[in-house]
Parts: C-alpha cells; sequence; structure tokens
C-alpha cells in the first residue's frame, strides 16, 4: 500500500501549506491505517524536511493542478491512497483502501442550484478529489495526464480546477460514499462525528484556522 501527498510549496489563492503540515498528515494516517504502506510526498522542494520518500514534481503546475501529477506513469507501483494536506483521519481506512476501482473519489456535495448557475465559470461539479485511490500507469490516469499536458495553460484557463477538469473527462467514476467524508466547515453544532465519518477535509491544519471553533473533537480523534 502506498500513500501520498502534494507539498507544493508557494502561495496559490491564500493556501500555503509547510513541511509541518506534511508530518501532521502522516501521523493522522499512521494511527488510522491497519496494513503496511509506504509513504510518499511529491514536492517542488527537495530539500524540504518531510517523512517518507520524496519525488520531485516534475513541471510547474500551481497549486490544485499539481495534482494532475498523480497520473504520472513513472510513480511507484501499487494501490495508492492520496490525501489532501489539509485532511485529517477519524477511523480506519480500511473501508476506503479496500474500495475496488481503478480511480475512486468522493462526489462533490455541491447544491444542485450552484451547480446549474457554474457552468460558465468552468465548474464541472462531480468529484471532490481530496482523497483518491487508484492504481498508477492505468490507461485511464496515464491518459488523463498525457492530454492534459500537451497544452497544460490552455486547460488551467478552462476549468477552475483539476477536480472540475476530471468530472468533466472521466464523468463515470466509481466514488466512496459521501457519508465517509465530512467537510469542516460542516461541523458547526457537531459535537462528535457520526461513526461513519473516515476522513475530515478542510484545512483543520492552524490552530486558529476559521472552524475550529466547530470541531473541538478533531485533534482528538485524528491523533
Amino acid at each position: 500500500m502506498n500513500v501520498v501527498c502534494i507539498y507544493w510549496k508557494g502561495d496559490f489563492r491564500g493556501r500555503d501549506f509547510s513541511a509541518k503540515d506534511v508530518w501532521n498528515l502522516c501521523e493522522t494516517v499512521d494511527k488510522h491505517m491497519d496494513r503496511p504502506y509506504r509513504f510518499y510526498c511529491l514536492t517542488n522542494d527537495m530539500q524540504s524536511d518531510t517523512p517518507g520518500e520524496k519525488i520531485s514534481l516534475k513541471h510547474n503546475w500551481p497549486g490544485w493542478w499539481s495534482k494532475v501529477e498523480l497520473h504520472r506513469p513513472d510513480l511507484p507501483l501499487g494501490r495508492t491512497l492520496y490525501l489532501d494536506l489539509d485532511s485529517y483521519v477519524i477511523s480506519s481506512l480500511k473501508p476506503i483502501l479496500d474500495f475496488p476501482g481503478d480511480l475512486v473519489m468522493f462526489p462533490t456535495k455541491t447544491p444542485q442550484h450552484k451547480i446549474r448557475n457554474s457552468c460558465d465559470e468552468g465548474l464541472v461539479h462531480c468529484y471532490q478529489s481530496s482523497v483518491m485511490l487508484f492504481d498508477p500507469g492505468t490507461k485511464i490516469m496515464v491518459d488523463l495526464y498525457d492530454r492534459f499536458k500537451k497544452d497544460s495553460q490552455f486547460w488551467i484557463s478552462q476549468f477552475r480546477s483539476e477536480q472540475d477538469m476530471m468530472g468533466k473527462w472521466i464523468p463515470n467514476q466509481p466514488m466512496f460514499p459521501d457519508e465517509w467524508l465530512l467537510k469542516l466547515a460542516s461541523c458547526r453544532g457537531i459535537k462528535e462525528p457520526s461513526k461513519d465519518v473516515i476522513i475530515v477535509t478542510g484545512q483543520p491544519r492552524d490552530t486558529n484556522f476559521r472552524d475550529a471553533k466547530y470541531a473541538p473533537w478533531l485533534e482528538r480523534r485524528a491523533r
């Protein structure tokens, strides 16, 4: 089993992560992992102090667009789980790791009226790509990478994010049950999350992040 994250050093739309966020993610994964695994970090800062094995990003695709490099054919072989750096695991990862499919993501929970009103903004609300389970080197992965690489700046101008691009290009991928993922911004009034929740996502990396007060249980469950 491989677990991979991306540490793209830089400021992208107000989001700037640090090597400490990689350590935090590795710690929360380790607590809830039920099998041997290798931890990898794709990064544009090969001198950073991060856990596991570093793999250099090949392209200067900014922010979340760097996630297209997860589709590269030269990544380590084997079943692979990708997690955004603003993810906290709070329950066993086993249901996610055992889920079938060559590329599996969570569905978006965007309200239908927003979906209808966003067609002209490059938004194709289908997937939530903060968590992905995949097999490197498969045709669907490599085809997407090659297509994007040929004219990356054009595609970046056409879509708001890589997950919207995937929603347009590969709209029929299997998806995890949405009750396994909880957005931090939805934690208002929740004393404890549902027992079905496995991962919480949404910038829980700072002690003063905007929704921290809504999830006092987060640190206890994740670590």
